[in-house]
Formats: C-alpha cells, structure tokens, sequence
C-alpha cells in the first residue's frame, strides 16, 4: 500500500497536518506520497512561501516523498489539476489516493464518478454549459439530476475534488482506489484567512507549532510573495502584448482577447479583472490566464492552453529512510536540474524550463529585497530529513 496525496499547501496548516496524521493512524505502516503545486498555485498566482519549505514541512508531518506537479499542470481549471496530480501519484507507484472531504464517502463518491461517464451526463453537461454556466457549475448542474438527494454535497469543493480523482481514475483504468477522510466542518482551517493574516502584518493562527519557528524566520527576512509586486508584475506584461499575441497564446475565446486588451489600460490587475469578470469567466480562471500569460509571454501557444501530464517526478523533499520509494517511480526522477537538463528532450524538457521561469518569476515577487535572486531551481536541493 502506497498512499498519495495531491496538495498546495498554501502555506502547511493545522488541517493539513491532521490530515496527514488520520491517515498515519489509520494505515501506519503505509509511505505516503504528495503531488505538490510549486511555485505556483491552481488559483493563478504564485505560493505564499517556496516550494521547498511547504514539501518539507509536510514530510515532518508524516510524507515519506513530496514531488513538484508541473506548473503547466497546475495553472489548470480544478477538474484537469485534479486529474493531472492523480497522474503524478501514479508515476510515483501510488495505489491509493487520500483526500478530505466535507461530507461523501467512497462509495458515492465511486458512484458519481462512474455517472459522469454515461450519455445522460453528457447531454446534462453540456446543456448546463450552453446555460453560460462555468464548469464547476454545469457538473454540479447535471449530477444533481442524477443524485438529488446529494444536491447540497455536490456544491462543496473537495467532494467535487474527490469526484474527479475517482474520475481519473476509472478514465486512465490506474490500479488505484480512493481513501476520503471527512473534514472538520464545525472549525474548518481556511488558508485564505491565513495568507490574509499575512498579509495585514499579523501572525499567523493555525500553522503546527513544529513548522512555526521556520515560516516566521522566512516571514522576518521577507521570503514569501508580495501579491501586489506580483499584480504590478501582470500588468506591465500584458501591456507589452498585442492582440495579435493574445490570440496565439490559445488562451482567449469568445471575444475574450478583446475585453482584455481594453481593460489592461487600467490603474491595477485588481481592477482589470473586475472588469472583464463575468458568469462565464470566473475570477479564478481569468487569474489562471493572466499566469499562464506572464508565463509564456509571447512566443507562441501557451502550454497552459492544452493540459498535459506530469512527464517527471520532481523531487522536493523527502523522508530518509523512504529513499527506495524512489525506484517505484514510472518517470524519470528528477533530483537535480542542472542534470535532468542534460537528459531531458522534447516537450519533459519544456515542462521543465517553464516550471524553472515560475520559480524566477515567485522569488522576483518577494517581500525582501535579497530574497529576490533567480535561479534557485540549479541552487537548491531536494530537503532531505
């Protein structure tokens, strides 16, 4: 039993550590593994704090190996996220994949899932879609119809998560099963409310008091995302593109690119966005654009515009006794990126050079001033501990 997790961790909370530790009691002898988000977030922003210090927070909680999901994976709508880290888990060597969810168990979960596959979900799907519904929305539309005793369920986003990793699943036939642990909902732990403490210059509440004495160290030398260098960063980036480019990045339709260009005049990225926000275009998925945007700047389609998957397992910190896990792994296992840029080829090595401009991109952004330098991605190693 090999037990996998897809994760942000966005920073390492309390609720994630009593995750990690259900799933410890539960199967103790049991390695578990994250796919982790680097340094950007499916939210279309960058991380509060690096990459290494969330996946080796997590491994002091109990994750025997932590790897990176490509940013190209992750700058993703939450259903292609979802199914791209189950992908990871099992190019890991993963059988089972563990998640919190508010209110279903395995077996509706299982059940919805393998709905979502028949005829009639499909012509619901897409006549919510024709509604102008979201995504999100227009599944929720069509498996309520399916399900109405489960109308309340299918509107909470981590039973949707474990809808799709079920999904992935049952789609790609992977010799995995799902493991769903309810979540607290009398005092659910909200990151946003954390990374907003942050942000107003207080300190942080729920962080495990073993991964304090760090996250304030990194807090005092400025080592975490100034979001308003990162908007100012946006905005100056787009305004450098034409329509022309717009159009090629594949990432605009319906006119989109039109509404963009006009309103990438104004005074911030938080404006901008509530300009062009509609029903259709979420705040998320203009954030997850405007990402992939300043990612891939103007030299062509962006690779956010198809989803792909994983096509390395991109260490980030593990246990040291769990080494062996290791040799599970179904890709290349990438350890060091100066080496694995002299291995790699074609679109792994693409996937690769993006996820390095993503990490450039996040320490650029940071508070402090000497936090800011590039490159880490050759100057840092896996944490080992």
């Amino acid at each position: 039993m090999y037990i996998g997790i897809v994760a942000e961790w966005n920073p390492f909370h309390e609720g994630h550590a009593h995750l990690l530790s259900m799933i410890r009691a539960r199967y103790p002898e049991a390695p578990i593994a994250a796919a982790m988000s680097g340094a950007f977030v499916q939210r279309g922003e960058p991380a509060l704090f690096d990459k290494w210090s969330r996946a080796a927070w997590s491994v002091e909680h109990g994750v025997s190996a932590a790897a990176e999901l490509p940013v190209s994976c992750v700058l993703q709508s939450a259903d292609r996220f979802a199914e791209a880290g189950i992908l990871l888990l099992h190019a890991m060597g993963c059988t089972h994949a563990a998640f919190g969810a508010e209110t279903l168990d395995a077996a509706a979960i299982s059940a919805v899932a393998k709905w979502t596959f028949s005829p009639a979900f499909s012509e619901a799907f897409h006549e919510a879609l024709r509604k102008g519904l979201p995504y999100s929305a227009a599944v929720n539309d069509a498996a309520v119809r399916k399900f109405p005793g489960l109308a309340d369920d299918l509107t909470k986003p981590n039973n949707l998560l474990g809808i799709q990793y079920a999904r992935t699943i049952l789609q790609y036939d992977l010799p995995m099963e799902i493991l769903p642990f309810p979540r607290d909902q009398d005092q659910p732990v909200s990151a946003t409310a954390i990374r907003g403490e942050i942000a107003g210059g207080h300190a942080p509440s729920h962080i495990p008091e073993a991964e304090r004495p760090a996250l304030l160290r990194l807090l005092r030398r400025g080592a975490f995302t100034d979001y308003r260098r990162y908007d100012d960063a946006c905005l100056l980036s787009f305004r450098l593109l034409t329509k022309e480019h717009l159009i090629r990045s594949g990432l605009f339709s319906e006119g989109l690119e039109n509404r963009w260009l006009k309103e990438m005049q104004r005074t911030s990225y938080e404006d901008m966005l509530a300009a062009i926000k509609s029903r259709r275009y979420l705040y998320s998925r203009l954030r997850r654009i405007g990402a992939s945007l300043l990612l891939a700047g103007a030299d062509g389609p962006s690779p956010m515009a198809q989803p792909g998957r994983p096509l390395y397992v991109r260490l980030l910190a593990l246990r040291r006794t769990e080494s062996a896990l290791l040799r599970r792994a179904r890709l290349p296992v990438i350890t060091s990126t100066a080496r694995a840029e002299r291995t790699l080829s074609g679109k792994a090595a693409a996937q690769l050079a993006l996820d390095r401009r993503a990490c450039d991109i996040q320490t650029f952004c940071f508070h402090g001033p000497e936090q800011r330098a590039g490159r880490q991605d050759y100057y840092r190693s896996p944490v080992i501990l």
